[in-house]
């Protein structure tokens, strides 16, 4: 939730001022509107009352005015409450004072002219007027009311329209503003943590090479000097002790290859390359694994041209994959392979429990491991290998029940020193 607390600031932020901008220009809208409005009824009335100066009032005339102007209704009335004519409705009964403002209607009697609205019919909103309409002494003798409701109601249904389609818009660039700032927040944070995964990797990584170099040699002295104990005393020595001796270079040989493994992932050691088969490689590693891993089974199925490979450097990778099956519990693994196009493609897939989901995401990288016990080195030395090759080392998704890898090797090199 804390990683959120800063995109969903700017969100609210942004809804925030988003809101504000279109509440503030639905509101100026609004009264430029009502003025409008108002004028155009004001403009309607004063020319209608002057009309009607010199002109009796009748149905007629006062529905033309109404339809021209888009009117809901227009009617002359005396000072009395008297309808003298209606556009709508019969003349010379009582005005009805659920429609009629009788003390608005006085004061356009006293020669005032007022607009306003009046009533609501449902969702819309009636405005009235009240102009007096001179006689031609100068005194006012009636009033000509009009009212507008429909056709002057739809420019502001127009405008709420429009203020509800800017508010949704706005919460939508603020939905989008947040989703942006979470993307970016979370694309920030595993840049830093990779980078800093990449720090701490390259330091223990050059802390290893220093402690491998300096190690080798102390090795092959223990290595020499258990040897040369197995050679001289291999008689007399008891059964057991013989067995520990075993134990102590298998040690040796297990720390060779860890520092190889150190050297392999700090330094780019140069290749040692020759036309090899892919095939052959995979048997060897195979055969290698049988005697360390005598519970694997591993088959073997790999028919592809030769390449242009260091063979030591792909066996140490197919030799890591195989005791990263056996070490997770497999009983069975295939290497199965063939040329595709411009490459040669090899799967090695165990019956194993697969791959952690928490482990998925640094599977590759130097000293990440989901196994007790594990170093987190071989399966990173060994994309670095295939990649050293110009190949590809990735965890597939073929959907078998255990670990899925997949080696893609060039083939395009082979072709090219052919060709020449």
């Amino acid at each position: 939730m804390g990683r959120l607390r800063l995109p969903l600031g700017v969100a609210v932020v942004g809804l925030a001022g988003s809101l504000a901008a279109a509440l503030a220009l639905y509101r100026a809208a609004g009264e430029a509107l009502d003025r409008v409005q108002e004028a155009r009824l004001r403009g309607v009335g004063e020319t209608a009352s002057e009309l009607l100066r010199s002109v009796p009032p009748t149905p007629e005339l006062l529905r033309a005015i109404m339809v021209a102007n888009g009117l809901d209704g227009a009617y002359v009335i005396s000072p009395g409450l008297v309808v003298i004519a209606d556009a709508a409705g019969p003349s010379g009964a009582p005005a009805d004072l659920l429609r009629v403002d009788a003390a608005r209607v006085r004061e356009a009697a006293a020669g005032r002219t007022t607009i306003a609205r009046a009533y609501d019919v449902g969702l819309l909103a009636v405005e009235t007027a009240y102009f007096p309409v001179r006689a031609a002494d100068g005194t006012t003798a009636r009033v000509l009311a009009l009212e507008a409701g429909k056709t002057f109601d739809a420019a502001r249904a127009g405008l709420r329209r429009a203020f509800l389609l800017g508010f949704g818009l706005a919460t939508a660039g603020a939905v989008a503003l947040f989703g942006v700032a979470a993307r970016a927040s979370r694309v920030e944070r595993r840049a830093r943590e990779a980078a800093e995964r990449a720090a701490r990797g390259e330091a223990v990584a050059r802390m290893a090479a220093g402690v491998a170099h300096e190690i080798r040699n102390p090795l092959g002295i223990i290595r020499g000097a258990v040897e040369l104990v197995r050679e001289r005393e291999g008689v007399q020595l008891h059964p057991r002790d013989r067995e520990r001796l075993e134990d102590v270079l298998g040690e040796v040989e297990r720390l060779r290859g860890l520092t190889e493994d150190f050297l392999d992932l700090s330094s780019d050691r140069p290749l040692d390359e020759s036309l090899v088969d892919l095939g052959a490689i995979a048997d060897e590693a195979a055969r290698g694994s049988r005697t360390l891993h005598p519970e694997l089974d591993v088959f073997v199925s790999v028919s592809a041209p030769p390449i242009r490979a260091d063979g030591r450097r792909l066996r140490q990778v197919f030799s890591n994959l195989l005791a990263n099956a056996a070490q997770a519990g497999a009983r069975r693994v295939e290497i199965r392979g063939a040329s595709r196009g411009d490459h040669v493609g090899v799967i090695v897939a165990d019956d194993g429990p697969g791959i952690a989901p928490a482990v998925r995401e640094r599977l590759f990288e130097a000293f990440a491991t989901g196994r007790s016990g594990g170093t987190g080195l071989g399966l990173a030395v060994s994309r670095q290998l295939v990649e050293r090759h110009g190949g590809t080392l990735a965890l597939s998704d073929e959907g078998g029940p255990g670990a899925v890898f997949e080696v893609r090797l060039p083939l395009r090199r082979v072709a090219r020193e052919r060709q020449s």
